[in-house]
């Protein structure tokens, strides 16, 4: 699974998705923002718009023409755009600050004037710079650069069960609380996530397909000491899943427990004590 910043640009997502996103952010629609504004502009479901967003459902050329014309452009205009004009999220080097800012990259250059601004891919990710900072590595036109320095950093929680509508609804409710949350349905997708992506904290489900997510959380655990887990089953009272053995998990990791049906404001209570215990 692609992360948001990766969707405009990842190949492997859906045209439809990048164009859709592509046309909000250049409009000025934060990320977190999008499933919900799709939904709330064209009567849809949050979770019917989340899953097009996401590139889990299919978007018809009607759905594309009519999300185009609410920002007064034509179908063509964003199918032409986002094909060349995808952006990134990366860094501008100020002095001795470094600010967020999101980079339309262009094609590479080579012998730029050295006050001239360019783009160059690390380690860490895409970082604007001035041509004659950046000695020694493959430089790129900067088309475009919108910097954030008073963005406000949001807590990023990954969001596991595959129970699709559930996610999505887990999602949404921690979006509208100011958080950055992301869904999940398969533990192999938030396997692969975690290795490139940081986050605050994790709501995962005891009981994922058909196996336990214990593995899942003790190498999450092994990563972050103190990363609040918010663990959730409704499968105790069913005796699917053994009292103990949840028991045994929390104290063993430390982890938070949730029974379902998920309260969600129980569910935000239970975060905002966990980020306020781990940063005591």
């Amino acid at each position: 699974m692609a992360s948001d910043s990766d969707l405009t640009t990842d190949a492997s997502v859906p045209l439809a998705v990048r164009c859709v996103r592509a046309l909000m952010e250049r409009h000025g629609l934060p990320k977190y923002r999008q499933s919900a504004w799709l939904a709330d502009a064209t009567g849809l479901s949050y979770a019917q718009a989340h899953r097009r967003m996401s590139g889990a459902a299919s978007w018809t050329l009607e759905e594309l023409e009519r999300v185009a014309a609410l920002f007064g452009e034509t179908l063509a205009d964003v199918v032409g755009f986002s094909q060349t004009h995808g952006s990134v999220q990366g860094s501008i080097k100020l002095g001795g600050v470094t600010v967020p800012c999101e980079l339309w990259v262009g094609q590479e250059v080579r012998n730029a004037r050295p006050d001239s601004v360019v783009a160059v891919k690390t380690a860490d990710g895409w970082t604007a710079l001035t041509a004659s900072e950046a000695v020694d590595q493959t430089a790129y036109a900067v088309e475009r650069l919108q910097a954030k320095p008073n963005a406000v950093q949001r807590k990023a929680i990954a969001v596991l069960d595959d129970d699709r509508d559930l996610t999505d609804s887990i999602c949404a409710h921690l979006q509208a609380d100011g958080y950055d949350a992301r869904p999940f349905y398969r533990t192999p997708d938030l396997q692969a996530d975690v290795r490139t992506q940081r986050y605050d904290a994790f709501v995962i489900d005891w009981i994922v397909g058909e196996s336990s997510t214990v593995k899942l959380m003790t190498a999450l655990r092994a990563q972050d000491a103190i990363c609040p887990i918010i663990v959730l089953t409704a499968q105790v009272l069913t005796g699917v899943v053994r009292e103990s053995d949840i028991a045994d998990a929390v104290t063993a990791l430390n982890l938070v427990f949730s029974e379902k049906p998920v309260r969600m404001a129980i569910l935000s209570a239970s975060l905002t004590r966990a980020f306020a215990a781990a940063r005591s």
